[in-house]
């Protein structure tokens, strides 16, 4: 399994996984700063993990 995604495929893992976000929600929350992600050029970069944990914070 891929544990690095960029935003298209943030969005169908989280279809997938029933924690369904929109692209343009979750460039709003890139934007504010609100989801974890890193900036690889234009590129924007999540790690798979690390969006687990900020879905659900009580998971260590």
């Amino acid at each position: 399994m891929k544990t690095r995604t960029d935003v298209k495929g943030l969005v169908k893992y989280l279809d997938e996984t029933g924690a369904p976000l929109s692209k343009s929600y979750i460039y709003r929350l890139v934007k504010e700063n609100e989801i974890p992600h890193k900036k690889v050029g234009t590129k924007i970069i999540f790690d798979i993990p690390t969006i687990e944990k900020w879905l659900d914070p009580e998971v260590n």
